[in-house]
């Protein structure tokens, strides 16, 4: 598709530096930026952004172990998940259908898992979804 825009952002430091981005974009206008920044933990995500409009943020940081697998299908989709802190923090979150915005944040040093497929069937668009785990 057209005017897609990808940044990414992988960075490291310590003995124990993994990062991994697998991407797929399909569609217009699509917007993703994903910053992994490792003090010693391993960063992973699997990010699927398919048809117009969607946008993505993520950021996977500090130390802990963070996984993301994230698929948007349909336009006008969202997402900004961010994993910080000592924990490993994992997110599976499936958007479909209708336009709707998703906010997740994962912290601290307690294991956080959150694990959406919610697919939007409201004419319009649903309800921003806002997600807070963590201190």
């Amino acid at each position: 598709g057209d005017y897609n825009t990808v940044s990414i952002n992988q960075t490291g430091n310590s003995n124990t530096t993994v990062n991994y981005t697998d991407l797929t974009i399909t569609g217009g206008n699509n917007t993703v930026s994903i910053t992994q920044q490792s003090t010693g933990g391993s960063k992973g995500s699997f990010v699927g952004v398919n048809d117009n409009h969607n946008s993505l943020i993520l950021q996977q940081k500090d130390n802990g172990n963070h996984y993301a697998e994230i698929s948007l299908s349909g336009g006008y989709k969202n997402v900004d998940v961010t994993q910080q802190g000592s924990a490993s923090h994992m997110a599976k979150v499936s958007l479909s259908g209708q336009p709707v915005d998703l906010s997740l944040s994962q912290s601290g040093s307690t294991q956080q898992f959150y694990s959406i497929n919610f697919n939007c069937a409201t004419s319009g668009g649903c309800a921003k979804i806002t997600v807070t785990q963590g201190q």
